[in-house]
Formats: C-alpha cells, sequence, structure tokens
C-alpha cells in the first residue's frame, strides 16, 4: 500500500511538474484528464477493499489537484499576451514593369527620349516593339531617301528623320489616310476631289495633301524644299545635317520649337547620318 501511494504521489509530482513547463493548452488538457486519473486509482483501490473516504491516497490526489488547478488558473490570468512581431516587409527593391498599353506611347517615344523607359519602369517589351517599328520604317525607306538625296541634295537622314517624327515611322493617322509621311498642307485655291482632306491639326482650316503612294509623298518632300525659303539649305553640305536640321527649323518648316533638336535626335540614336555618304 505504502509502494502504491509513493507510485501515486511520484506520478502526480512528475506530472505536475510537466503541466507547468507545458503551454496552457496542455496544462487545461490534463486537467480534463485529472478525473479519469482519479477515478483509475479509486478502482484500485476498491478492488484492495480500501476504503475511498478514509484513504490518504484520495486525499492526496485531491490535493495535487487543488495545487494543479491552482497553477493553471493563475497561469491563464496572469500570462501576459504574446505580442506577434511587425510582419516583415514584402516589399521587392525592383520594381515590377509598370503595367502599360503600347499604344499610350508614340512609336518614335524611345528613340527620342532613350532613357523615359527606365525612369518611368514602362515594360521592355514595349520598348523593343516601338523600336522595332523605327528600325523596319528605316529599312523600308532608307533607299528612297538617298535616290532623293543623289537628286535633289537633301541628306538623306534629314528625309528619314523627318519623316519618323512627322508620320510617327509611318503610323500616324495621316500617312495612314494620306499616304503624307511629311505632313505637307495644302496651300491650292481650288482643289480636284481627293487631292486633300482635313485632319484638325492647327486649324479646322488646315487641309493636307492626300499622295497614291508613300514614293509620291518623298518627292513632294523633296520638291517642297526647293522653294525659295529654302534656297540657303543648299549651301549647307549634306554631311551637316545638325546645321540642316536647324535651317529648317528657323525657315518655319515646323512650329514645333524643338523641332530641330528631335530631329537630330533621331539622326544620332538611330545612326541616320550613315546614309548621307
Amino acid at each position: 500500500m505504502k509502494n502504491l501511494k509513493n507510485l501515486v504521489v511520484y506520478k502526480t509530482t512528475n506530472a505536475v511538474k510537466r503541466v507547468q513547463n507545458a503551454s496552457i493548452v496542455y496544462k487545461l488538457a490534463f486537467i480534463f484528464m485529472l478525473p479519469f486519473m482519479f477515478s483509475f486509482h479509486v478502482d484500485i483501490n476498491i478492488n484492495k477493499g480500501v476504503s475511498i473516504e478514509k484513504s490518504p491516497i484520495v486525499e492526496v490526489i485531491q490535493e495535487k489537484v487543488a495545487k494543479v488547478a491552482n497553477v493553471v488558473t493563475n497561469d491563464v490570468i496572469n500570462t501576459p499576451k504574446k505580442v506577434l512581431p511587425a510582419p516583415k516587409s514584402t516589399k521587392n527593391t525592383e520594381q515590377k514593369p509598370r503595367s502599360s498599353s503600347a499604344s499610350q506611347f508614340p512609336n518614335i517615344a524611345f528613340v527620342l527620349n532613350p532613357t523615359y523607359a527606365k525612369r518611368n519602369n514602362v515594360n521592355p517589351k514595349i520598348v523593343a516593339q516601338k523600336n522595332t517599328i523605327c528600325n523596319d520604317y528605316v529599312k523600308r525607306f532608307s533607299l528612297v531617301a538617298v535616290k532623293e538625296m543623289k537628286k535633289y541634295g537633301i541628306p538623306a537622314s534629314i528625309t528619314l528623320a523627318q519623316g519618323l517624327l512627322e508620320s510617327d515611322a509611318g503610323q500616324s493617322r495621316l500617312a495612314v489616310n494620306n499616304n503624307n509621311h511629311f505632313g505637307i498642307k495644302c496651300f491650292a485655291r481650288n482643289c480636284k476631289s481627293g487631292h486633300c482632306s482635313n485632319h484638325s491639326d492647327d486649324s479646322h482650316k488646315d487641309f493636307f495633301r492626300n499622295y497614291n503612294s508613300v514614293w509620291e509623298s518623298y518627292r513632294a518632300h523633296s520638291l517642297f524644299l526647293q522653294r525659295s525659303r529654302y534656297q540657303h539649305l543648299r549651301k549647307i553640305p549634306r554631311s551637316d545635317y545638325k546645321s540642316w536640321a536647324k535651317g529648317l527649323s528657323k525657315a518655319g518648316y515646323a512650329t514645333d520649337k524643338k523641332y530641330a533638336d528631335k530631329l537630330v535626335t533621331l539622326i544620332d540614336n538611330m545612326k541616320l547620318y550613315r546614309f548621307d555618304k
């Protein structure tokens, strides 16, 4: 009997220690199981003919149960709430490409301003697509520009740069609908049907020439620069495309004050000067 008492005390003491070291969840589970443990030991005593009410084992168990209950209760009341650490920032130091539509950018945008895409996190696929359109335009019309240079003395680089800028690499509304790649307007007082059309560029009174082909547009550009207001450009060597660009701007070819700078930027960035040799 003494050994049984010692065994129960030993087990109960060890259980208390484990409960004290365990989490609150396990402590509550232990309390839940104590009645069953109590019942088990009571059954042993009954089988051995020991009175439950007077058994010292029962008293020991009751005392241990009370201590455990107090420990668990105090732990529940006094245990401070765990403060979860602030979530780590998931912000990626490398920004993902901005979701942009290719249609919101002109075809020549990234040739005129090569650093714009990186500064504004534009999708590289859009940049590549736009630059390909510009390169394809140069490949398609470089031979025509060189032929016009040999015939009329206009640097091929200037002709290509103007074509790129005025037609947005051949995809402006005027270029698509009128085959007009240089923004040439109609100054005739009386026009036949189909000779020109209005596109509300600078004024509702502005009418732009229609051409049957892009080649006609290139030839019209060469003839247009034969006018007296552009005659001073003939004195400039065709290798000096920068002076040509400034001369066109001063002569009033376009109203854009940065027109000359844009032409030079297109020529430099796309190496159009190689066609002037």
